[in-house]
Protein backbone atom coordinates (compact mmCIF):
# COMPACT_ATOMS: atom_id res chain seq x y z
CA UNK A 1 0.00 0.00 0.00
CA UNK A 2 0.96 3.46 -0.69
CA UNK A 3 1.37 6.20 1.82
CA UNK A 4 0.97 9.60 0.55
CA UNK A 5 2.08 12.23 3.11
CA UNK A 6 0.64 16.56 2.97
CA UNK A 7 3.54 18.40 3.20
CA UNK A 8 1.61 21.60 4.01
CA UNK A 9 4.81 23.54 4.09
CA UNK A 10 8.22 23.71 1.79
CA UNK A 11 10.37 23.32 4.91
CA UNK A 12 11.34 21.12 8.23
CA UNK A 13 12.87 22.70 11.31
CA UNK A 14 14.13 20.33 13.73
CA UNK A 15 15.16 20.40 17.65
CA UNK A 16 17.01 18.20 20.02
CA UNK A 17 16.05 16.84 23.47
CA UNK A 18 18.38 19.99 24.44
CA UNK A 19 15.47 22.02 24.17
CA UNK A 20 13.56 19.63 26.77
CA UNK A 21 16.46 20.12 29.13
CA UNK A 22 19.06 17.79 28.37
CA UNK A 23 21.92 17.75 31.15
CA UNK A 24 24.99 17.83 27.64
CA UNK A 25 22.75 20.75 26.44
CA UNK A 26 25.29 23.46 25.59
CA UNK A 27 23.72 26.19 24.06
CA UNK A 28 19.58 27.15 23.96
CA UNK A 29 18.26 27.83 21.10
CA UNK A 30 14.53 27.94 21.28
CA UNK A 31 14.69 31.60 20.22
CA UNK A 32 17.11 31.13 17.24
CA UNK A 33 14.33 28.49 16.08
CA UNK A 34 11.45 30.79 15.91
CA UNK A 35 13.86 33.47 14.00
CA UNK A 36 14.92 30.48 11.58
CA UNK A 37 10.70 29.77 11.30
CA UNK A 38 10.37 33.40 10.81
CA UNK A 39 12.59 34.15 7.89
CA UNK A 40 11.43 30.67 5.91
CA UNK A 41 8.03 31.89 6.04
CA UNK A 42 9.27 35.81 4.99
CA UNK A 43 11.34 34.34 2.59
CA UNK A 44 8.07 32.42 1.51
CA UNK A 45 9.75 28.96 0.59
CA UNK A 46 6.77 27.02 0.43
CA UNK A 47 5.73 28.92 -2.73
CA UNK A 48 8.81 29.32 -4.23
CA UNK A 49 8.86 25.33 -4.16
CA UNK A 50 5.75 25.57 -5.85
CA UNK A 51 7.05 27.32 -8.45
CA UNK A 52 10.02 24.75 -9.64
CA UNK A 53 8.37 21.67 -8.31
CA UNK A 54 6.16 19.67 -11.17
CA UNK A 55 3.22 18.93 -9.32
CA UNK A 56 2.89 18.42 -5.73
CA UNK A 57 5.36 18.87 -3.25
CA UNK A 58 6.80 16.56 -1.51
CA UNK A 59 8.27 15.78 1.74
CA UNK A 60 12.41 15.30 0.10
CA UNK A 61 11.87 18.42 -1.57
CA UNK A 62 11.61 20.60 1.57
CA UNK A 63 14.23 22.89 2.96
CA UNK A 64 15.51 21.05 5.88
CA UNK A 65 16.95 22.82 9.00
CA UNK A 66 18.60 21.08 12.08
CA UNK A 67 19.92 22.35 15.08
CA UNK A 68 21.49 19.90 17.96
CA UNK A 69 22.19 21.68 21.38
CA UNK A 70 26.14 19.84 21.55
CA UNK A 71 27.77 17.50 19.88
CA UNK A 72 27.16 14.75 20.97
CA UNK A 73 24.88 12.19 18.89
CA UNK A 74 22.36 14.13 16.76
CA UNK A 75 22.90 13.14 13.31
CA UNK A 76 19.85 14.52 12.06
CA UNK A 77 22.15 17.88 11.62
CA UNK A 78 24.37 15.98 9.07
CA UNK A 79 21.27 15.62 6.58
CA UNK A 80 20.04 18.63 6.84
CA UNK A 81 19.97 21.95 4.41
CA UNK A 82 20.99 24.06 7.23
CA UNK A 83 22.37 23.07 10.49
CA UNK A 84 24.23 24.24 13.48
CA UNK A 85 25.10 22.23 16.82
CA UNK A 86 26.65 23.58 19.67
CA UNK A 87 29.92 23.44 21.30
CA UNK A 88 32.49 24.96 23.85
CA UNK A 89 35.80 25.93 23.99
CA UNK A 90 38.18 26.24 27.92
CA UNK A 91 41.02 27.06 29.24
CA UNK A 92 43.07 25.48 31.01
CA UNK A 93 44.53 26.98 34.68
CA UNK A 94 47.21 24.91 35.57
CA UNK A 95 47.68 26.54 38.94
CA UNK A 96 44.65 25.21 40.25
CA UNK A 97 44.49 21.83 38.08
CA UNK A 98 45.76 19.00 40.98
CA UNK A 99 45.83 16.66 37.93
CA UNK A 100 43.10 14.30 39.33
CA UNK A 101 42.00 12.61 36.05
CA UNK A 102 38.63 13.22 36.08
CA UNK A 103 38.39 15.13 32.82
CA UNK A 104 41.11 12.30 31.15
CA UNK A 105 38.49 9.71 32.26
CA UNK A 106 34.93 11.60 30.86
CA UNK A 107 36.56 11.95 27.65
CA UNK A 108 35.56 10.44 24.74
CA UNK A 109 37.72 11.74 21.94
CA UNK A 110 40.92 10.85 24.50
CA UNK A 111 41.94 14.65 23.63
CA UNK A 112 43.13 15.12 27.33
CA UNK A 113 45.96 13.45 28.84
CA UNK A 114 48.49 14.35 31.40
CA UNK A 115 52.99 14.69 30.12
CA UNK A 116 55.37 16.02 32.68
CA UNK A 117 52.84 16.49 35.26
CA UNK A 118 51.11 18.98 32.94
CA UNK A 119 47.23 18.85 31.57
CA UNK A 120 47.64 18.47 27.89
CA UNK A 121 44.64 19.43 25.60
CA UNK A 122 45.03 17.95 21.58
CA UNK A 123 42.51 20.93 20.07
CA UNK A 124 42.30 18.75 16.96
CA UNK A 125 40.63 16.04 18.68
CA UNK A 126 38.48 17.84 20.85
CA UNK A 127 34.45 18.44 19.71
CA UNK A 128 33.48 20.63 22.52
CA UNK A 129 31.00 18.42 24.15
CA UNK A 130 31.94 20.17 27.46
CA UNK A 131 32.03 16.83 29.54
CA UNK A 132 35.43 17.93 30.94
CA UNK A 133 34.32 21.42 31.93
CA UNK A 134 31.67 20.46 33.96
CA UNK A 135 33.49 17.14 35.85
CA UNK A 136 36.44 19.13 36.95
CA UNK A 137 36.19 19.48 40.80
CA UNK A 138 38.62 22.33 41.16
CA UNK A 139 37.72 24.80 38.44
CA UNK A 140 40.71 24.47 36.39
CA UNK A 141 39.26 24.28 33.12
CA UNK A 142 37.18 27.52 32.40
CA UNK A 143 34.48 28.10 29.35
CA UNK A 144 36.03 30.75 27.14
CA UNK A 145 33.83 30.44 23.82
CA UNK A 146 30.12 28.87 23.66
CA UNK A 147 28.76 29.34 19.87
CA UNK A 148 27.63 26.82 17.01
CA UNK A 149 29.39 24.87 14.34
CA UNK A 150 27.46 25.55 10.92
CA UNK A 151 26.80 22.94 8.05
CA UNK A 152 25.14 23.09 5.15
CA UNK A 153 24.10 20.67 2.38
CA UNK A 154 23.19 17.38 4.17
CA UNK A 155 20.30 15.32 2.67
CA UNK A 156 19.72 11.74 1.98
CA UNK A 157 17.64 9.91 -0.86
CA UNK A 158 19.35 8.46 -4.37
CA UNK A 159 22.25 10.26 -3.83
CA UNK A 160 22.90 10.71 0.25
CA UNK A 161 25.39 13.71 1.01
CA UNK A 162 26.95 14.50 4.45
CA UNK A 163 26.17 18.63 5.50
CA UNK A 164 29.87 20.10 5.34
CA UNK A 165 31.01 22.09 7.49
CA UNK A 166 30.80 25.96 6.83
CA UNK A 167 31.70 28.03 10.14
CA UNK A 168 31.55 29.04 13.53
CA UNK A 169 29.33 31.86 15.24
CA UNK A 170 28.37 32.94 18.36
CA UNK A 171 26.43 35.53 17.68
CA UNK A 172 22.49 35.29 16.93
CA UNK A 173 22.68 38.02 14.66
CA UNK A 174 25.56 36.47 12.61
CA UNK A 175 24.34 33.31 12.44
CA UNK A 176 20.51 34.88 11.16
CA UNK A 177 23.21 36.62 8.85
CA UNK A 178 24.66 33.33 7.08
CA UNK A 179 21.26 31.85 7.16
CA UNK A 180 19.74 34.52 4.87
CA UNK A 181 22.61 34.37 2.68
CA UNK A 182 22.26 30.08 2.06
CA UNK A 183 18.42 31.03 1.18
CA UNK A 184 19.49 33.43 -1.06
CA UNK A 185 22.41 31.19 -2.78
CA UNK A 186 19.56 28.54 -2.34
CA UNK A 187 16.87 30.23 -4.76
CA UNK A 188 18.82 32.08 -7.00
CA UNK A 189 20.65 28.80 -8.08
CA UNK A 190 17.64 26.54 -7.85
CA UNK A 191 16.54 25.19 -10.93
CA UNK A 192 13.58 22.63 -10.25
CA UNK A 193 13.55 22.18 -6.44
CA UNK A 194 16.63 20.43 -5.81
CA UNK A 195 18.01 20.31 -2.28
CA UNK A 196 21.15 22.37 -1.29
CA UNK A 197 23.82 19.63 -1.24
CA UNK A 198 22.76 18.81 -5.11
CA UNK A 199 23.30 22.48 -6.14
CA UNK A 200 26.72 22.29 -4.20
CA UNK A 201 28.30 19.39 -5.36
CA UNK A 202 27.41 20.18 -9.26
CA UNK A 203 29.17 23.70 -8.73
CA UNK A 204 31.89 22.97 -6.16
CA UNK A 205 32.55 23.59 -2.36
CA UNK A 206 35.25 26.58 -3.07
CA UNK A 207 32.89 27.85 -5.37
CA UNK A 208 29.75 28.05 -3.67
CA UNK A 209 31.73 29.52 -0.46
CA UNK A 210 33.14 31.95 -2.88
CA UNK A 211 29.85 33.03 -3.97
CA UNK A 212 28.42 32.76 -0.71
CA UNK A 213 30.90 35.37 0.67
CA UNK A 214 29.53 38.27 -1.90
CA UNK A 215 26.22 38.06 -0.97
Amino acid sequence: MKKFFQVDKGFEIKGCFGLKGCPNAITKSENLIKKFEDILMKENITEFLKTKVKGPLKVHHKFKVALSECPNGCSQIYIADFALHGFLKFDVKEEICNLCGACIEVCEEEAIKIEENRLIVENEKCVGCGACVRVCPTGALKENFKGYKIYVGGKLGRHPRLATFLTVLDKEEDILNIFKKVLRFYKDKNIKGERLGTIIEKMGWESFVKILENY
